[in-house]
């Protein structure tokens, strides 16, 4: 526009007489249109591709460079180019239709909308070297009617099953958990509610008898996406084994709770997939489901999933390393009952799997959850803190070696073991915990899981092994440790701890101090210890460990704990109460066998 000098100048003739009448014109417009904004008419939302970029969750990406004759794709592509780098294709899906079995697939920065389904040869699926891939189950809408009170989007809605869930699995306190619709805004999700009277800023209402979406945000310039795909990929067969997925992100499908084949974004039910550098973020459901055999996560974000990040059943041999798990059971699925999954991380039927340096924080659940028939599980190095429930949880399972992990500020127990036997727990560090250890036996009989049955497993808890533990807790309704055999008949049920030493507890009450732990001592009866100097003179338990009072806060004994860094200071009181540990869990933790070392976690190898 003219400066103002000129713009008296200009209205004095012919031209900025029309000039005039033309910018009288457009503010005239400006008007109605704002006023037609608030009395119900359409506006629309931005969609323009910087807009995409909002609240984007972190993805670790890859630096590996491209292979010689990989496919490329690229948001900009043409499905009917060659894949080039200099013609690259549009879609996965065409690419995965093009490739020959053993090829990679190369994309290139950008969101990626759509839904390819059962992938039957070994691909590697891998973002561009340092860029940013995404791919999404959702869909831009940028039409959308306001009246307000909420903004509306008629004539449709998403196609999904509305009742593809255990309806067990739902908490009435949230009864839309387990429906599959999302709604995002500039990348940030929105809460589901049950009719239009009550939407306000934050929620969205689905209505699918007269069809529409309905929001409570003013949509003017956002983006705003409605999941539209429930999930993206299944490995699917023998002649999927060996793919890999590297360096993408995966968001906003909309993923059913029915552990079916569209159960989560990405399905694995091909032997020896390789998933690294990832992310699996922001599903309905699971973000990503392993159950075959082989399969290495590594490196990848699983977070602010509906019900659980990862979810893996008969996984034998899983690898689970350097992984973020956090704020998993968005959608708040139940925490009670025998239908429960929620959780960070829940495998079932699993031998062998190795689970270490992973982080589960913040999840409206248990972190990391091992259940029905695990055998010969590794647990080591990981942190597991502010989760709604438990840090670890060994259930009806076998053999563990759960050992320095950082369990802090957890809202059940910071290691829960129920009717599993034969597991070593050394070296871990319990912060602030509701209870540090849960150790029980539940009424269940491995004849009601044929898979554990014809393991021979007997789901009761026994040589549960407690050495060179560092422990800080508040102690007044719940004791350190608690014990409870809850088998129907409990006579003849052996003791649930077969060895105690080396542990150190930091403890303080309140002015009527509770006990300090609970053990199993046998036939279901439990006995309660208000000191360590009786717990000895009883069982002959604790000759090394030792007993403090807790003076000042719970981190204080730690050196960098806001940090991670769970490792004691040298004032911190019980350091040197440890005793030798057996060579394999030394080989395991990177220690030499027979070293007597400070208690608590250890430096990771």
């Amino acid at each position: 526009m003219p400066g103002g000098r000129s713009l008296t100048r200009a209205l004095h003739t012919r031209s900025g007489i029309r000039y005039l009448a033309l910018l009288i014109l457009l503010v005239s417009l400006a008007a109605v249109l704002v006023l037609q904004m608030s009395n119900g008419s359409p506006v629309r939302s931005g969609t323009e591709p910087a807009g995409e970029r909002y609240q984007e969750p972190p993805l670790a990406g890859t630096d590996a460079p491209v292979p010689d004759g990989a496919l490329l794709v690229a948001t900009d592509g043409a499905d009917d180019n060659p894949g080039t780098a200099d013609a690259p294709l549009r879609t996965l899906g065409a690419a995965i239709d093009r490739a020959e079995p053993g090829a990679t697939i190369v994309l290139r920065d950008g969101v990626y909308r759509e839904s390819v389904g059962m992938v039957r040869k070994r691909l590697t699926i891998r973002a561009y070297p340092g860029e940013r891939v995404w791919f999404r189950g959702s869909t831009p809408v940028d039409d959308w009617t306001g009246n307000g009170q909420y903004w509306e989007h008629t004539g449709w809605v998403p196609d999904f099953c509305r009742d593809c869930f255990v309806p067990e699995i739902i908490d009435p306190e949230h009864p839309l958990a387990g429906r599959p619709d999302m709604v995002f805004v500039n990348g940030a999700p929105l809460r589901q509610v049950s009719g239009r009277d009550e939407v306000e800023p934050g929620t969205f209402f689905v209505d699918t008898d007269d069809p529409a979406v309905v929001i409570g945000d003013d949509p003017t310039g956002k983006l705003v996406e409605v999941a539209t795909h429930d999930h993206l990929l299944q490995f699917d067969g023998p002649g999927a084994a060996g793919s890999t997925i590297l360096g993408i992100g995966v968001a906003q499908y909309a993923s059913r709770q029915d552990y079916g084949a569209r159960s989560a974004m990405v399905v694995v039910n091909a032997p020896d997939v390789t998933v690294d550098s990832a992310a699996f973020v922001s599903s309905a459901s699971t973000g990503l489901a392993v159950f075959q055999p082989g399969a290495i996560v590594t490196g990848t974000r699983l977070g602010d999933n509906g019900l659980v990040g990862l979810l893996a059943n008969r996984a034998d041999g899983l690898v689970m390393t350097g992984n973020t798990v956090t704020g998993n059971n968005l959608r708040r699925f139940t925490l009670s009952g025998e239908a429960i999954g929620a959780a960070g991380t829940k495998i079932t039927r699993t031998a062998r799997p190795h689970i270490a340096r992973n982080t589960f924080t913040g999840n409206l659940a248990t972190g990391w959850w091992c259940d029905l028939g695990c055998t010969d599980a590794t647990v080591v190095h990981n942190v597991s803190a502010d989760n709604l429930r438990h840090g670890l949880y060994y259930e009806v399972s076998s053999r563990a070696l759960i050992a320095s992990n950082a369990l802090e500020g957890n809202g059940g127990a910071g290691l829960k073991i129920s009717s599993s036997d034969d597991i070593g727990v050394y070296h871990n560090t319990f912060a602030g915990n509701e209870l540090s250890t849960g150790i029980y036996n539940d009424p269940r009989s491995p004849e009601s899981d044929p898979y554990s049955a014809g393991l021979g497993l007997t789901w009761v808890t026994e040589n549960v092994r407690l050495v060179n533990n560092y422990i800080t807790q508040r102690v007044d309704d719940r004791p350190i440790i608690d014990a409870v055999d809850g088998k129907d008949d409990p006579a003849g049920n052996p003791p649930f701890v077969s060895e105690a030493d080396g542990n150190a507890y930091l403890w303080s009450s309140s002015d009527e101090p509770g006990h300090l732990l609970t053990l199993v001592m046998g036939d279901g009866e439990r006995s309660d210890f208000t000191s360590l100097a009786e717990l000895r003179e009883t069982t002959g338990f604790e000759r090394s460990g030792s007993e403090h009072e807790l003076a000042a806060s719970l981190l204080s004994p730690f050196v960098d704990p806001g940090n991670g860094d769970f490792s004691l200071r040298a004032d911190a009181p019980g350091r040197r109460a440890g005793v030798p540990i057996p060579h394999d869990v030394a080989a395991e933790l990177g220690i030499a066998g027979g070293d007597t070392p400070v208690i608590g976690v250890l430096p990771r190898p």
